[in-house]
């Protein structure tokens, strides 16, 4: 860190996926680092990442794929799920409905996308800031304390914002939940005509 950043933290979130389940082949977009997702998953699961050492961090289990969200290289209908743990965060707010829309295009019909993210409020401008997003995350197993940061320079992206973008690609809310300063949102693939 520079003298010209600040970091500032949100407070250590509590997030439990000890009853999280996902039927079928699951496309983790954002899968590599702790590769939560394809921790709690194992096998069932793709992890994509644009950066190849984020997914060679990540634990064994899942297929890794050097990837961006943006393009996914995959057929349509391919995934009865999707899921993205917090990993929105890092993606431009241009590119947010880029990606959506090829989520929505890689899903089976009825298939879940499932979000996991932090509640970031519009950046005040000035000086380079730092936002941090403490994690506790408990699995069927074990706990796992990790922190994400990242630059406080995008506008302002919480539940409510993402659940406008999900409905306006043709998404339909299953369940949303805010916790803290973090949220979840499970969409449903609305059938084809």
């Amino acid at each position: 860190m520079n003298q010209d950043e600040r970091m500032f933290s949100i407070g250590v979130q509590n997030i439990n996926l000890k009853e999280f389940s996902q039927k079928g082949r699951v496309l983790d977009i954002g899968g590599g680092g702790e590769g939560i997702i394809g921790q709690l998953l194992g096998e069932k699961v793709i992890a994509i990442d644009p950066r190849s050492d984020e997914l060679e961090e990540a634990a064994e289990g899942p297929l890794k794929i050097i990837m961006d969200a943006r393009e996914l290289k995959f057929l349509n209908k391919t995934f009865d799920g999707v899921t993205s743990f917090f990993t929105l965060m890092y993606i431009e707010k241009q590119y947010h409905q880029k990606v959506f829309e090829e989520i929505y295009r890689v899903l089976k019909d009825e298939g879940e996308f499932v979000i996991w993210d932090a509640t970031i409020s519009q950046f005040p401008g000035g000086i380079k800031d730092i936002i941090l997003v403490p994690l506790e995350i408990e699995l069927k197993d074990k706990k796992i304390t990790t922190t994400y940061g990242v630059l406080w320079n995008k506008a302002q992206q919480d539940m409510k914002y993402y659940i406008k973008l999900g409905e306006k690609i043709g998404f339909e809310v299953i369940t949303k939940e805010e916790m803290n300063q973090t949220y979840y949102i499970r969409f449903k693939k609305k059938v084809s005509i």
